[in-house]
């Protein structure tokens, strides 16, 4: 299990680099610091809510989404309770979905996106922060079960600040 220090470090790093996006993440920084400091959760599942999401673009500049009934979302889950990191478990939940020999850029280990949000309906009333790690990945050696959700998406035509985020770290403009 991940400690929640560990999550306070990569908040706490991330929002040092991106200082407009601390306020919104200000609370879950605030609720990890109770729980390291605690050693544990007292909130009695009020908490928001992690979740790891591998962002996998291919050789064509293409992301990795689910399709759901009425739209395209990026996957996400919660980590395993045996991940020792969260960019482990977001390349865990990447195979997982079928990619095969995904890798992280050099100097891109860091989430490239803290993405806050509301939780999903099973969760409970609470909001969520999903961590995005940035994976590479050849649509070739990925393995789809016919019928599953996974589609490759243009990037843009997903999700445009998700875009902008991946071209700075790519070093292209993504179409």
């Amino acid at each position: 299990m991940i400690p929640a220090a560990e999550a306070a470090r990569i908040v706490s790093a991330y929002t040092h680099r991106r200082p407009a996006e601390a306020l919104a993440l200000a609370p879950l920084w605030q609720t990890l610091g109770q729980h390291a400091r605690a050693g544990g959760c007292a909130h009695r599942g009020t908490c928001p809510v992690l979740k790891v999401s591998p962002v996998v673009v291919d050789e064509r500049g293409r992301v990795l989404m689910l399709q759901g009934r009425t739209r395209v979302r990026l996957p996400e889950a919660a980590p395993l309770p045996e991940s020792d990191s969260f960019a482990e478990a977001a390349v865990t939940l990447a195979r997982a979905l079928g990619v095969g020999q995904p890798w992280m850029l050099p100097g891109v280990q860091d989430p490239i996106l803290l993405d806050p949000g509301r939780a999903d309906p099973e969760d409970g009333l609470r909001s969520k922060v999903a961590i995005r790690y940035l994976y590479r990945a050849h649509s070739d050696l990925c393995a789809f079960v016919a019928g599953a959700p996974q589609v490759w998406v243009p990037l843009r035509a997903a999700d445009h600040r998700l875009a902008d985020r991946v071209s700075s770290f790519l070093g292209e403009r993504v179409a």
